[in-house]
């Protein structure tokens, strides 16, 4: 009789205890590689307090906690962690969900360099050869395209008809002679390349041409980048993989390991005369992506574009922008192509003389963007660009676009990132931290942000950037309950932003 007394009271207490738990909404709060975060504050509502007492929760050792029942209806979720960055789901219904949040980009920087070889016998033909070192771009970079990672932020010094040039880092000069009027030496086989964040990347030397005669003279008569991209001629390309832990020096890379023999066709779609369309060919190896040429379309145009299949599939990244919306500064290419070629504006060898004429170039934060297979080609299509977002208080508005025929929404991403202007020369350049993301699986016109402290600097600027995003309305494999959108699927982007 005692052993039964005893084995009913233990029987209630474990179902007193499943009564407790059957109340609460378990949390799990894990980094981009799965890893359970403790320690991670999650706040459930629009600040403490609001929409219910002790709305704020920490994650323990595995990086869950519980939520009591009285989550009733729907409300933002923020997740913050030291080292992560704050990330935000605006509309979130009760019940058990993962929440993924991204580690912070570090301050320091690790630098990577070595020489580029493999030009072979450069002779003078009105050329001017160079090799541009970037890291193999992933499908999320292209998303949020920043003109740093194509650009260095960092510059060497080079000698031009006996001045000195800033000319970014991440660009060789093999050596070699062309004239224009008078005979010009380039040599800086070199290159320097930083990346944030330690790990294994595909480093990638793409080896181009353009015609020093044509380029001085359109860039002389007040064009910009967009106007001569066409110029350029991309021959061959390079890679090897380097584990970068810290700074690192000897990686040279050979310029000749991939010709571009192959193409594809791209035929632009029919689009405002306002507007101007970029498209960047690029060979796919396991997830990242090499590029093998760049050009620019007119309404309707079709152009075959540079690739090579027999090292990967060919995919095209083509960019829809509002030329008609300036900058307030021109574009760090033109920047660079207008100071490269400076000393040669003029027919005089007197530097304080030369008077770069000004040119508008487009806001690259407008964009729109299709990603495409282009094994047989590319026809791409685009989602209309977008107005800036509205921010009032707490509130930022946004116009939703209109989806092409065949592609679906996905998600919505908004950013607030830190914009950190960096010397480059005699000219600059952006670099963006983010701080804050917020991820919505639906579009959405309002969001109405909880409030969170985000320590600001005075000497930097503050920018909220919002992307939707869509696929195609066949895509199948993502579960409904993952953490993030799968970029894997996302073929199509438009986005803006507003700088706060």
């Amino acid at each position: 009789m005692r052993e039964l007394f005893r084995l009913l009271s233990l029987l209630s207490v474990v179902m007193l205890s499943s009564t407790a738990l059957a109340g609460v909404q378990l949390l799990t709060v894990v980094d981009e590689h799965g890893q359970p975060v403790s320690g991670a504050t999650i706040l459930l509502g629009y600040e403490p307090g609001n929409p219910f007492p002790d709305n704020v929760f920490i994650t323990d050792a595995n990086g869950s906690t519980g939520v009591p029942d009285t989550w009733k209806a729907a409300l933002p979720i923020t997740v913050q962690a030291p080292g992560f960055i704050a990330n935000t789901i605006p509309v979130a219904q009760p019940g058990m969900r993962t929440l993924q949040i991204s580690r912070q980009e570090p301050a320091t920087e690790f630098e990577v360099k070595g020489s580029t070889n493999g030009y072979g016998r450069l002779i003078t033909d009105g050329k001017v050869d160079f090799g541009l070192v970037i890291p193999a771009m992933r499908r999320e970079q292209m998303l949020a395209f920043d003109v740093a990672s194509i650009i260095s932020p960092r510059s060497d010094k080079i000698e031009i008809v006996g001045n000195q040039i800033d000319i970014p880092s991440n660009i060789a000069l093999p050596d070699q002679r062309e004239t224009y009027i008078f005979p010009i030496t380039f040599n800086k086989p070199d290159y320097r390349l930083y990346v944030r964040t330690p790990g294994q990347y595909r480093i990638g030397v793409t080896h181009g041409q353009f015609p020093l005669q044509r380029v001085v003279n359109d860039i002389r008569g007040g064009k910009s980048f967009l106007d001569v991209v066409n110029y350029f001629d991309f021959k061959e390309g390079g890679e090897r993989i380097l584990d970068v832990t810290g700074n690192v020096s000897g990686m040279d890379l050979t310029v000749n390991q991939i010709p571009f023999t192959g193409s594809f066709t791209v035929k632009a779609p029919a689009f405002a005369a306002k507007n101007a369309m970029l498209a960047l060919s690029l060979i796919e190896q396991n997830g990242s992506f090499l590029p093998s040429d760049v050009k620019r379309f007119t309404p309707g145009q079709s152009i075959n574009m540079k690739t090579n299949t027999s090292v990967g599939q060919p995919s095209l990244l083509a960019v829809m922008l509002d030329a008609s919306s300036k900058a307030l500064d021109p574009s760090q290419a033109t920047q660079i192509l207008r100071q490269f070629l400076a000393p040669l504006m003029v027919e005089t060898l007197a530097p304080a003389n030369v008077v770069i004429p000004m040119v508008d170039t487009p806001d690259f934060n407008k964009l729109s963007f299709a990603f495409t297979s282009a094994v047989n080609g590319a026809a791409p299509e685009f989602m209309p660009l977008i107005a800036k977002p509205a921010v009032n208080g707490q509130v930022i508005s946004f116009e939703i676009p209109q989806l092409p025929n065949g592609v679906s929404a996905a998600a919505m991403y908004l950013s607030l990132s830190e914009i950190e202007s960096i010397p480059n020369g005699s000219v600059s350049i952006e670099r963006r931290t983010r701080l804050w993301e917020v991820i919505s699986d639906a579009w959405l016109a309002q969001i109405e942000l909880p409030k969170l402290t985000i320590q600001r600097k005075a000497d930097r600027k503050y920018r909220w950037e919002v992307l939707f995003l869509g696929r195609p309305n066949n895509f199948i494999g993502e579960s409904p309950v993952a953490p993030r959108v799968d970029l894997k699927s996302i073929t199509h982007a438009t986005r803006n932003s507003v700088d706060i």
